[in-house]
């Protein structure tokens, strides 16, 4: 999954502390995808979806972002298994390279 930032102008932005809970959701679930831990990385995985559909209901996530930033999550969760072979599958890499972007656009 490859997050890209957009060109020219002013880049919109998320509150730092929104960006602190969902970056603590995908950090969380590479972590637990580094140890082998599937389902408790689908766990943080399904956190961080439901967090971040209800950052943007609540208006918390600039329209600008909202596609990019949703179809990671959705990428992340539903590469997320709890039982091998695709368990893993690069999710790790995938949740990290989120919790970079999602820093990145901390206002």
């Amino acid at each position: 999954m490859l997050l890209a930032a957009g060109c020219g102008g002013e880049e919109p932005s998320l509150a730092t502390p929104l960006v602190t809970a969902l970056s603590a959701h995908a950090d969380s679930a590479a972590a637990h995808l580094e140890r082998e831990e599937f389902c408790a990385a689908r766990t943080d995985a399904a956190a961080l979806r439901r967090r971040t559909i209800a950052a943007i209901n609540e208006g918390a996530v600039p329209a600008e972002l909202q596609e990019e930033l949703l179809g990671s999550v959705n990428a992340l969760a539903e590469a997320v298994s709890c039982t091998p072979p695709n368990a893993a599958d690069g999710a790790a890499e995938d949740a990290r390279e989120l919790s970079d972007w999602l820093e990145l656009r901390a206002g």
